[in-house]
């Protein structure tokens, strides 16, 4: 570089110009390189970790008692996977938890809860069952309460990660704290059964459900008979895997392997072949961002790719 040259890049950089011919890295490859890992959490060891916390973090506190389940992937502070987060969370008997909104949108996979737990969604109480996924479009009312005699212990799952990259961030809090429900809603079309969903045989089914409600984050449960494989080719999209009920081993590319049971979760980022492999009769939510992809024409498998 001669001392023309040497100048007029210092210039450009004077100008906050960058010449397209000298990119500081690598802008385009031949195919996806995720930066997010393959990780397992369990939900046992995230349980008593919730109810030590539960010693000394009150709603009030906290608003959510919560533990994020964080992707190892360099320089992440949030997210599980691309563009979703989920947490594990915790209600003790007689809390409250503030009844909030945001832009983002949520759902709750609940593991272990007693009757008189409930979230309230736009004024409307829906009691939380075993097993069962309640949604919380975006900026819609909603609160957590529990008049039961036990903690309640669920999975949330937010867009949040994709509301951050969108610069789209907005959240209001009641003034009023929690606002308790003004009716009760038996049959809410934000709450799903998966003996409901699935049925009752035992063949292998998907089902996708809620996909009125939630635009950005496609929901599937998903039911293997013992004994049985399902294996998912490289796509652009990213995966979060839930178990509901019965046990699985999870293979991920790239050497990620564990046997997941109840309340247990695995991530699987882009362009990762994965199976599942049924120990016993399997129902999972499978949590992922395909109807962004979808929407915007970046859906694609590897077998698409050539």
């Amino acid at each position: 570089m001669d001392q023309n040259s040497d100048a007029y890049y210092r210039n450009l950089d004077e100008m906050s110009l960058m010449p397209g011919w000298a990119r500081r890295q690598q802008t385009l490859w031949p195919e996806p390189r995720p930066k997010f890992k393959a990780m397992i959490w369990y939900y046992q060891k995230a349980r008593a970790a919730l109810e030590a916390a539960g010693q000394f973090i009150s709603t009030e506190q906290a608003e959510r008692r919560n533990l994020v389940m964080l992707n190892p992937m360099e320089g992440n502070n949030y997210a599980t996977s691309r563009n979703i987060v989920a947490a594990y969370q915790m209600i003790m008997p007689g809390e409250r938890a503030r009844t909030h909104r945001h832009s983002a949108s949520a759902l709750r996979l609940i593991l272990d809860v007693a009757p008189g737990t409930y979230t309230v969604v736009n004024g409307a109480r829906i009691d939380m069952a075993n097993e069962c996924v309640v949604l919380t479009p975006g900026w819609c009312w909603h609160g957590h309460a529990s008049d039961a005699s036990t903690p309640g212990y669920w999975i949330d799952f937010l867009d949040v990660p994709l509301i951050h990259h969108l610069e789209s961030v907005f959240i209001e809090r009641s003034a009023r704290g929690y606002e308790p429900p003004t009716h009760t809603d038996t049959r809410s079309a934000y709450l799903f059964s998966p003996q409901e969903v699935l049925g009752s045989g035992s063949g292998p089914v998907d089902v996708v459900i809620g996909a009125e409600h939630m635009r950005t984050i496609g929901l599937h449960l998903v039911r293997l008979p013992s004994g049985t494989q399902r294996t998912m080719p490289k796509s652009t999209a990213n995966n979060l895997y839930a178990v509901i009920k019965g046990s699985a081993r999870v293979e991920v590319e790239g050497g990620v392997a564990g046997v997941l049971g109840k309340g247990d979760l695995v991530a699987v980022p882009c362009w990762h072949t994965h199976s599942l492999h049924a120990e016993s009769a399997l129902t999972l939510l499978r949590v992922t961002d395909e109807p962004i992809l979808q929407a915007l024409g970046y859906l694609r498998s590897a077998d698409a790719a050539s």
